[in-house]
């Protein structure tokens, strides 16, 4: 099962995307919604994507996600959720950064 990282800062997606590659998960990343809605197939298991994003927010792409793939497990990570309500989380969970490798590979594994 592939995990689909998804940050516009490039730093946080790639340690994000190494963090989980040298625990045996297979990844593939994303700077933005419209990418990542690109590399979504049907190996992707689980989305991992950043709140706060240009030109589409985590919680929008999740939403066209599951419009595609309804079975798609999603977790949001953001710093500041900022003016997005929490009714647009729709109950998923939000791993606060910066987070430790253990709350990470919790998310993705737990």
């Amino acid at each position: 099962m592939k995990i689909l990282v998804v940050d516009d800062d490039g730093r946080i997606r790639q340690m994000t995307a190494d963090a989980l590659r040298d625990h045996g998960h297979d990844v593939v990343e994303a700077d933005c919604g419209a990418a990542a809605l690109a590399l979504l197939d049907d190996q992707v298991g689980i989305l991992l994507t950043d709140v706060q994003m240009p030109g589409m927010t985590g919680p929008e792409l999740a939403d066209a996600a599951q419009v595609r793939r309804p079975d798609l497990s999603i977790r949001f990570m953001s710093a500041d959720t900022g003016a997005i309500p929490p009714e647009a989380f729709r109950g998923r969970p939000v791993l606060a950064k910066p987070f430790t490798l253990s709350a990470l590979l919790e998310a993705v594994e737990g």
